[in-house]
């Protein structure tokens, strides 16, 4: 059986790297979903790798076995799995460190990525034109997210995603969501029918699913994705909102969110989805 190059296995689980370097660092690189971000991470020497696809939550590793294509030297023995979760929790300490640091030193402002999603006179944390959204888990920040003004997303490399989120006012009442336009939507949406709620941002599909393990009571607003074939042709909004066994809605059309759906259908529509959904639970 022939072995898989370490393209094709980045490819399988929905990577796109346009050129691929072996020099042992972690890259970012786009996905198959959305080819021009950044929501793919790779790592290879050329022997070994591994990938991770951020919208998905997929991992895969990757060894060569081909003799023909095996460097004269030796690989590098792979590090214990204890040092790896040392080196991992040192990066992510220092992540921290620095998220921390950019946020004190960061202003209220308003943002052009903010102007463009429907809330011009909306001021968010902004250090050097860029958008930060801090990255918490309980009352303590792990990493953040920078958002430029053309939409593009980073987040902090080495930073703790997995469990993280940043909320969005107060309720009883929660809304777990991915993204932070999306969470603003659906806050004014809320506020608009007289609903205090808590509205969380989760960063990515995967990530409300592991965040909703420990809101059993929230409901989610997923983006209605499409269709991956790893997931049995469902969104990975949809696969993650029905993995999380929660109360859930996404928008009607393919490849919008709850954000997208509030700007071209009025916050009118957009209201109605969400009484819909909030209904569910007190007619179960």
């Amino acid at each position: 059986m022939q072995r898989l190059s370490f393209r094709e296995v980045a490819e399988s689980i929905g990577l796109m790297p346009r050129t691929i370097l072996e020099d042992d660092r972690i890259h970012r690189c786009g996905t198959a979903l959305h080819p021009k971000k950044t929501n793919g991470t790779y790592r290879t020497d050329g022997v070994r790798g591994w990938v991770k696809n951020w919208e998905t939550g997929e991992t895969a590793i990757w060894h060569e076995q081909q003799p023909e294509r095996r460097r004269s030297a030796p690989p590098k023995p792979l590090p214990s799995l204890a040092l790896r979760r040392e080196e991992e929790e040192a990066k992510a300490k220092r992540a921290a460190d620095l998220a921390k640091q950019r946020i004190a030193a960061a202003a209220f402002e308003t943002h052009p990525y903010l102007e463009r999603k429907g809330f011009p006179k909306a001021v968010g944390l902004v250090q050097d034109g860029v958008l930060l959204v801090p990255v918490r888990v309980g009352a303590e920040v792990v990493s953040l997210q920078e958002i430029y003004a053309d939409g593009a997303k980073k987040n902090l490399p080495g930073g703790r995603m997995s469990g993280g989120s940043f909320s969005i006012g107060s309720g009883r009442l929660e809304v777990l969501c991915e993204g932070y336009a999306t969470g603003l939507s659906i806050k004014a949406a809320l506020a608009g029918l007289n609903l205090p709620a808590r509205v969380t941002c989760c960063f990515s599909a995967s990530n409300v699913a592991t965040v909703a393990e420990t809101r059993r009571y929230a409901f989610i607003v997923a983006d209605n994705d499409k269709a991956v074939a790893q997931f049995d042709g469902l969104g990975t909004g949809e696969f993650y909102a029905r993995r999380a066994a929660l109360p859930w809605v996404m928008p009607p059309d393919l490849g919008t969110d709850a954000n997208d759906f509030h700007l071209s259908a009025g916050l009118p529509a957009l209201q109605n989805m969400l009484l819909g959904l909030l209904k569910r639970r007190s007619v179960a």
